[in-house]
């Protein structure tokens, strides 16, 4: 019986032993800068195209020690998460954490320059045991690749002036045809969606996210509409349906100040500018 008990503690020590030796290998060769280079949440595969939008690390960010460090593209402010690892289990494991709570349970997998990882929200599943986001798992699956080196060997070109544009005054008819279409508005709320139909009717969305573990999660409510004109280039809005009783039957004027097919710079009724941008 002695014996037996000797082989079992001597067999625990040594695998405790092995899976420290795994973590810490594990987390020398996580160091470094990172980008997410393949995203699906439950069974909806994120194009690579959209997964700056997607995340809100924009899809890039640094592990120095056991932290995530990144920078928002949403408020540009910087943001780091601790995380541990455990490689004494199957697969092994990695925790996401916050000094409120544990924001997310997952598994990983190193393979060289990438890394392959699945989370569940602890709060709504358990820690995934398989490296899936089928459709209703409540996973995240992301495969992440080392971001490329910038080559010192070459220089950058000296900056050459680009020649000065020459400013074209647009008529009414050529803002209308520019307007047309669906922009996004940045605001201290969120997002607002404004859609510029052909026949003279707008729409307003407010879009809000919410971020849960890496994923964003678009959150969309409809705020207004009704009719719009220009006219000396400024646009009446005449809400007819809105959100806010009091909005209803009222004209908003708003001036705009320059548009192309990507950007449009604004006066709003209040005085403030601001500026969107074409989604489609």
């Amino acid at each position: 019986m002695p014996r037996i008990i000797a082989l079992l503690i001597l067999t625990f020590v040594f695998t405790g032993f092995v899976g420290a030796a795994d973590k810490d290998s594990d987390l020398k060769q996580l160091q470094g800068k990172w980008e997410v280079v393949e995203l699906v949440e439950d069974g909806k595969t994120i194009p690579r195209e959209a997964i700056q939008e997607w995340l809100p690390s924009g899809g890039h960010f640094e592990i120095a020690d056991n932290a995530i460090m990144y920078t928002s593209p949403q408020d540009d402010k910087k943001h780091v998460k601790l995380f541990s690892l455990d490689a004494t289990q199957f697969p092994k494991g990695i925790d996401i954490v916050t000094r409120e709570k544990k924001e997310a349970a997952g598994i990983y997998q190193v393979e060289g320059d990438k890394v392959i990882l699945c989370f569940a929200d602890p709060d709504e599943a358990k820690r995934p045991t398989e490296f899936s986001a089928r459709e209703g798992s409540n996973q995240l699956l992301m495969t992440l690749a080392r971001a490329a080196k910038q080559s010192a060997a070459s220089p950058t070109p000296p900056k050459q002036d680009a020649p000065k544009a020459v400013a074209k005054v647009l008529t009414d008819a050529e803002i209308r045809e520019k307007l047309k279409g669906v922009w996004r508005y940045n605001d201290a709320q969120g997002a607002l969606i404004v859609t510029f139909s052909n026949d003279g009717t707008f729409s307003t969305i407010r879009e809000k996210s919410e971020i849960r573990v890496f994923q964003k999660v678009f959150v969309q409510t409809p705020i207004s509409s009704g009719t719009w004109r220009l006219e000396t280039g400024a646009i009446t809005f005449h809400i007819l349906t809105s959100a806010h009783p009091d909005r209803v039957n009222k004209k908003f004027d708003f001036v705009v100040r320059s548009i192309s097919d990507r950007d449009f710079i604004f006066t709003d009724f209040i005085g403030s500018v601001g500026k969107a941008t074409r989604i489609r």
